[in-house]
């Protein structure tokens, strides 16, 4: 199917999805591959040595069998033969070291092996760092979860809500922050493709958040805010709140308070001259084939003078830096140096289950909730792959995903470029 016949749709998909694992870190703390694993024996490229993230030679002092860990990459080959990825990389890391860390090639005409330096889109799982980045406010007391948005931004008070036949009718209660971070808002804005008539078409030519956060505003919002799970532009709603309550540019913010402190020095929202040459490109799966994208089908133009800051899927990162930002979420809000990025119980309120009783949310049958910008595993019997009660974690648009096990202190980032969203992955 032409990349062009695909909406929006998919990008909620894409964010909507959880990981799927397919390697699980089991009770025995031995990696186990669930995938049939036979005929892939590329090689390798060890990665992370230039970053400060290479592979410790001992994995076995972790709980690793370093012949699992081959296994691996056996996959990383597996989703290549089968379509599912380009080019990939992935991380895996325990209690702060890290066990692998490789690099999978495509062997593909228009795709480019992923070092150390290479930059990623990384679409929704920008989500996370934006929740994070509200949590700290929240940690100083600049707003509570159930307080009304519109207190920040006034333009919130005068949303109407969709009510058939074309009609609108007012808020029945404000739209909070909680409703924000969990995507019971009822923002949507993900309607119709780049190149389409639609909100998404207008997103992605603004040139600032202020004005495209404005116009979202006017528009009518799905349902009233509470009663529904929508994933949308909830969080990049969020963003424009946090400049309104800080007073500062959203990429200001997000480098002094988050970016800074952890050492992500190439995760932004714009892309230099040196990121441009490191940009992964594209591959868009068509006539069952991996092909080279089009420049118009990244989509955002990622300017350096644009202030289009779109903190739900806007950031570009490199595997390296995300892994740093998940190494934080393991140590419970802790940074390097010791100092708490957010409170450990504002850790433990994100990962709380804040949907139940609510609607929309695909992924509850399947045993997960929504807290503030993860999903959860709440229920590991209704997953049905023995993965640990607690698991959370994201996916983006171009099939780069992450999770976290924080009962076995455990992290894994996966990296490719590949549409349609594909959840089949590490």
């Amino acid at each position: 199917v032409p990349f062009d016949s695909f909406s929006l749709r998919e990008k909620v998909a894409a964010g909507r999805m959880r990981v799927n694992r397919r390697m699980v870190f089991c009770q025995d703390h031995c990696l186990i591959a669930v995938v049939l694993l036979l005929g892939f024996t590329g090689t390798a490229t060890e990665l992370g040595k230039s970053v400060g993230l290479g592979a410790v030679d001992d994995s076995a002092a972790l709980g690793f069998d370093s012949a699992k860990l081959d296994a691996v990459f056996a996959v990383q080959n597996k989703l290549i033969a089968d379509k599912l990825a380009a080019a990939n990389a992935a991380i895996i890391a325990r209690d702060g070291r890290v066990v692998y860390h490789r690099a999978a090639k495509s062997g593909l005409a228009h795709d480019r092996p992923i070092t150390d330096d290479t930059v990623f889109p990384i679409w929704s799982m920008s989500k996370p760092i934006t929740s994070v980045a509200a949590m700290i406010l929240f940690d100083r007391g600049a707003f509570k979860l159930d307080d009304s948005v519109a207190n920040a931004l006034p333009e919130l008070a005068k949303v109407r809500v969709k009510a058939g036949d074309g009609k609108t009718k007012p808020l029945a209660r404000p739209i909070t922050y909680r409703d924000l971070l969990r995507h019971t808002s009822g923002f949507y804005g993900y309607d119709g493709a780049y190149n389409e008539n639609g909100f998404w078409a207008r997103t992605v030519k603004a040139n600032g958040l202020a004005k495209i956060i404005g116009e979202l505003a006017r528009e009518p919002i799905e349902h009233q805010p509470g009663v529904r799970h929508t994933y949308g532009m909830s969080t990049a709603v969020m963003g424009r709140a946090i400049e309104a309550l800080s007073g500062k540019p959203l990429d200001k913010f997000l480098w002094e308070e988050v970016f800074r402190p952890l050492g992500m020095r190439h995760t932004r929202f714009y892309l230099t001259k040196r990121d441009r040459k490191l940009f992964q490109p594209l591959s868009v799966l068509e006539n069952g084939k991996l092909r080279a994208g089009k420049p118009e089908e990244d989509e955002l133009p990622y300017e350096v003078d644009s202030a289009l800051h779109l903190g739900g899927e806007g950031l570009v990162s490199t595997l390296g830096d995300y892994a740093r930002f998940c190494q934080m979420l393991v140590d419970r809000g802790k940074v390097t140096d010791g100092k708490q990025l957010i409170k450990p119980a504002t850790l433990d309120l994100m990962l709380a289950d804040q949907i139940e009783g609510i609607s929309g949310y695909d992924d509850r049958k399947n045993g997960y909730g929504f807290g503030l910008g993860f999903y959860v595993l709440l229920d590991t019997k209704m997953e049905g792959v023995n993965s640990p009660n607690g698991i959370y974690g994201w996916g983006g648009y171009h099939t780069t995903h992450f999770w976290i096990d924080p009962e076995n202190r455990l992290y894994s980032v996966f990296m490719t470029r590949r549409h349609p969203f594909n959840d089949e992955s590490l």
